[in-house]
Formats: C-alpha cells, sequence, structure tokens
C-alpha cells in the first residue's frame, strides 16, 4: 500500500447528500464522480488502491486495467454487479455492508402491502377528481379496502429483513410462512416451508432474498400460476428473482391480483417497459435502503470497513 492511497468514489450521487470528502480525505487522496459511464471507468481506476461504489459493474477486465487495486468497499449489502471470485483470485478484497437498511426497507414493505390492501393512492385520485363520496363510481368496485388481519404472507428470505418484516407482520395479525429456497440446504427445518406450499397458500409473497444462482428467475410463471388469482407480490430484493416477462403476463392476464417492487432487472429500466401499461403493479425507483438514517449507517460501516482493512482486520463480504 502506498503511503498516500488513491480512493475514488465511481457513483457518487448514490450516496445522497452527506458529507464524504472530510470523512474520507482522512485516509488518502479522495476523488469522488457523480456517476461513472462504463468508457470512463478504466481511467478513473487505473492506479487507485481502494474503490467505492454502489452498482458500477467491475469485472476481471477492468482489475487487470487496476493493478494496484487492492479493496473494492460496496456501497450495498448486494454485489451481485461485481466479480467477487475474479476479484479475490488477485488479491483485491471486497467488502459490503449488511444490515444498515433493515428498518427502511421493511417500512417500505409495509407502505406497500398497506397501500394494497388500502388502496389509498388510488382513492386519493379519485378525490381529485370530484369523486368524494360517490360510491356508485365503478373505481369504487375496482379498488376494494380489505383487512390484512388473518392474511398468509409468505417470505422468501429470512436475513434480517425478513425476520423483521415477519415480525411487523404478527403485529398486523397475520400468518406467516417462511419458504425454503428450492436447492439450498437448511440446518433448521422446523420453520421453513417447501415454496411451493407457499406459493399456494400465500395472499402475499414478500421477497427479501440475495440475487444468487438459486434465487435468479426464482419467480416465474410456472409459480405464480400456483399462487391463487388475488395473491400480490412485494419484491424489495434484487430485480431478476422475478422473471420480469412472466410477471408481466402474470398481471396482465390476472394470474395474481397485482405486484409492488422497488427493483428490476435493469437498473435504471430500460423506457417504455410493457410493466409501465399496467395499473396493477406499483413501481418504485430502488429507495428502499435510502432513509436518511440508513444512509448515514451505511456510509459509518463503509468507512469502518476502510479502517479494518488498513488494520488487516477486514473479513469481506457480509450475507
Amino acid at each position: 500500500m502506498s503511503e498516500k492511497m488513491k480512493i475514488v468514489f465511481l457513483d457518487r450521487k448514490t450516496a445522497g447528500p452527506i458529507e464524504l470528502k472530510e470523512k474520507f480525505s482522512k485516509y488518502g487522496e479522495y476523488i469522488e464522480y457523480e456517476d461513472t459511464d462504463e468508457n470512463l471507468l478504466e481511467e478513473r481506476i487505473k492506479d487507485v488502491e481502494v474503490i467505492i461504489t454502489n452498482r458500477i459493474r467491475l469485472r476481471k477486465g477492468n482489475f487487470e486495467k487496476a493493478p494496484k487495486l487492492k479493496l473494492i468497499l460496496v456501497t450495498a449489502t448486494g454485489y451481485n454487479h461485481i466479480d467477487i471470485k475474479a476479484a479475490n483470485e488477485i488479491g483485491i478484497i471486497v467488502a459490503n455492508v449488511s444490515d444498515y437498511s433493515t428498518d427502511s426497507v421493511t417500512q417500505l414493505t409495509f407502505t406497500f402491502l398497506l397501500n394494497e390492501f388500502t388502496p389509498v393512492s388510488y382513492y386519493n385520485d379519485e378525490v381529485k377528481k370530484n369523486n368524494w363520496g360517490n360510491y356508485k363510481i365503478p373505481e369504487y368496485q375496482l379498488y376494494p379496502v380489505n383487512d390484512v388481519d388473518g392474511k398468509v404472507m409468505g417470505i422468501v428470505g429470512y436475513g434480517n429483513i425478513g425476520k423483521k418484516v415477519e415480525e411487523i407482520a404478527k403485529i398486523f395479525g397475520m400468518k406467516t410462512m417462511i419458504a425454503k429456497i428450492p436447492g439450498r440446504k437448511y440446518e433448521i427445518e422446523s420453520n421453513r416451508y417447501e415454496l411451493d406450499e407457499v406459493l399456494e397458500k400465500c395472499d402475499v409473497l414478500s421477497l427479501h432474498a440475495p440475487l444468487t444462482d438459486l434465487t435468479r428467475g426464482l419467480i416465474n410463471l410456472e409459480r405464480m400460476k400456483k399462487m391463487k388469482k388475488s395473491s400480490i407480490i412485494i419484491n424489495l430484493a434484487r430485480g431478476p428473482i422475478i422473471n420480469e416477462e412472466d410477471l408481466y403476463y402474470a398481471l396482465k392476464n390476472k394470474i395474481i391480483k397485482s405486484a409492488a417492487i422497488d427493483v428490476m432487472s435493469i437498473e435504471p429500466p430500460k423506457e417504455n417497459s410493457k410493466l409501465f401499461e399496467l395499473d396493477n403493479i406499483l413501481i418504485t425507483p430502488h429507495i428502499g435502503w435510502k432513509s436518511e438514517k440508513s444512509m448515514n449507517k451505511l456510509i459509518d460501516i463503509v468507512e469502518n470497513n476502510l479502517k479494518l482493512f488498513l488494520e488487516n482486520r477486514l473479513s469481506g463480504i457480509q450475507e
């Protein structure tokens, strides 16, 4: 490591308004870019020892162009955009951040869920169209109000967020079923159900699993056909866990009732995505982790990861 190491934040805009220069300049020469296109990546990392990034794709070819690179600090829990194996093979440590956004992601999960059962966004639109109290209009039949009490929530992914979601769901009087991810081995199975059973019984399917070879495309048309026609899918995990073509078909053909997602397979999505045509899907731009509290905690942990690295005590990826 050089006496004055070079640190670059490749997509600083993902960290919001938090002041970073003072924080990271203590450790070396700190440079930040609002964002980094692929054609600029090689030039920006060629002589750096530390990369900070939220979502920039980094592959083996990139590492070969950055001979001084020793550490990648991911300002997120997910790290599927980085070739971890290639990095480790050439001695680059990759460190993510876990358990910083549990509360904010859980909060958005229930914002989605409660809006699905009490569709305030639709009723707000009706009131602003001067339809207050006109209960005979068709929209009031299209937007029924239901209780969450007694409904079954299936949860895929039972880490910190999945456990918090289960805790809050029970407070609302919901029954919960924790799904096994097919192909994964479980030491303790007493509180887990086969995925197919969860799909058949749940009223709400809430996704909180990491993106892996086992979860990519996990929720496809075949599996959505096992669900109730009145069921809802919520995804605050990773976009590719759901096959989006299949989701479009299932929503358009009323195979399931609706979906609410904070993530998509490609972010930002392609313009005029077919999902945008549908009235029975709610989409937000990956905001679940971005509360002020979560963002401050995230950056504090990233800084601590850097300190641990300098002390030769950084363990790397946290699940």
